[in-house]
């Protein structure tokens, strides 16, 4: 090859060549080059023509950028190194495929980029397409129980009638899981369990204002023409109290539809009881509500991954159909009476159904997986059934001739709202 071949001809051979090809082997030929290159420059002395002509190149002064013609010492050192030789070509198209090596090694760094983020992120956020693995969660469900009829007592003074309402608050109740998700195509199962009970009450006489001193309150039920004929009446003072109970139990089958996206089908069973008591100067009187029903359920489960390593965010739906028995009944012993509705049935239990009740439940919130085996959330819960009745008195005043009127007990809804703080172990 002839030696006196004029411009930086080795290098456009190495773009023309090694630009479509993988990013290490662009990088690898163009430190090559460099080297045999800077190996010359050496030799000859950081003050020689050549280093001086390829500092010049790298700046746009070079010789042979003003004057093509002139002999180029880069190219004469780089042929003598290599025994190569190739056409010549302008300056320009030099730095415009410069540019273009530079164009993809940025997207080659990209991509690694992102590769290692996904390397990154914990096994059960990045859930492999095949086996199974058993889990174990144990959730504090802090949630507020919100009824239909929240009176406990009604307050009559000068001015017209005044409910009294059961002060609930958050309260802790646990809830827990046990089972095995698929991460493939097989199906997958859990089995769920939540309690919820808890009692709330208040005092009321005129030492506290809540029955003002010469004002008398009532607990009514059922009337006629007007008339107390379930409950209490010119109560002075008195202790009022409400309870809570629930049990749910969830038997689903789960699949994974895709990597986020997780549904549930399956059979709940559910016992709602509710019951009220009310002791007073005037007698005592009580009451219960209860519903059991079993039905279909499905659910659905949403988790999406945050750039944040190790958070996400999920949301999980859920509905329910419950087939069952409902029965209400109240007693005083002021009246000594006794009202009941479906509380004796000549049917079995089996045999028993009356009732349809719907429920829903929401959850949304945060992941954090601090391991592969473990993870915390924290999220924001409600869930709501309807038609499972209620205990509290149903009396109200329609006014002083039309005096006290009842309404159902047995068709209120209750429905919880709060939060939920869980742990999961996973293997």
């Amino acid at each position: 090859m002839s030696p006196n071949t004029t411009g930086l001809h080795y290098m456009p051979w190495a773009f023309s060549n090694f630009r479509d090809k993988p990013f290490w082997l662009n990088r690898v030929a163009f430190i090559a080059l460099i080297l045999v290159s800077s190996t010359a420059f050496a030799q000859d002395g950081p003050s020689s023509n050549s280093s001086k002509e390829f500092a010049g190149l790298l700046t746009g002064n070079s010789k042979h950028a003003s004057d093509p013609s002139a002999p180029n010492p880069i190219a004469e050192t780089a042929i003598a190194k290599t025994g190569y030789e190739v056409a010549e070509q302008p300056h320009a198209d030099i730095w415009t495929q410069v540019a273009e090596l530079r164009e993809l090694v940025n997207s080659q760094e990209y991509e690694i980029a992102s590769l290692r983020s996904q390397l990154q992120t914990p096994l059960t956020q990045k859930m492999a397409h095949s086996g199974n693995q058993w889990f174990a969660t144990y959730e504090s469900v802090i949630a507020q129980p919100i009824q239909n009829n929240t009176t406990g007592l009604i307050i009559e003074t000068d001015s017209g009638y005044s409910h009294i309402a059961f002060p609930w608050q958050m309260e802790h109740s646990p809830r827990v899981q046990f089972g095995k998700q698929s991460l493939d195509d097989s199906l997958g199962w859990r089995v769920r369990y939540w309690q919820f009970r808890h009692t709330e009450g208040f005092v009321a006489n005129d030492a506290n204002g809540l029955i003002p001193l010469g004002n008398e309150a009532t607990v009514g039920y059922l009337s006629e023409d007007g008339d107390i004929t379930v409950g209490l009446a010119f109560i002075e003072e008195g202790e009022f109290r409400s309870k809570i109970r629930t049990d749910v139990i969830d038997w689903e089958m789960q699949r994974q539809l895709a990597d986020p996206l997780n549904v549930y089908a399956g059979i709940r069973y559910a016992k709602l009881a509710q019951t009220y008591v009310a002791m007073t100067d005037q007698g005592n009187a009580n009451s219960i509500s209860e519903f059991r029903g079993i039905g279909p359920t499905v659910a659905m489960r949403l988790q999406h991954n945050l750039a944040l390593k190790q958070l996400s965010l999920f949301t999980e739906l859920r509905g329910s159909l419950l087939f069952g028995h409902k029965k209400f009944s109240v007693a005083d012993d002021a009246n000594n009476l006794t009202q009941s509705i479906g509380d004796i049935d000549l049917r079995s239990f089996r045999d028993g159904g009356d009732t349809l009740s719907s429920n829903a439940e929401m959850q949304i919130g945060i992941r954090y997986t601090p391991s592969n085996w473990m993870s915390l959330t924290v999220a924001f819960e409600a869930q709501h059934f309807t038609n499972v009745g209620g205990p509290n008195p149903t009396g109200v005043f329609t006014g002083p001739d039309s005096g006290l009127s009842g309404d159902s007990p047995i068709d209120d809804s209750l429905s919880f709202i709060g939060i939920t703080v869980g742990t999961e172990l996973l293997w």
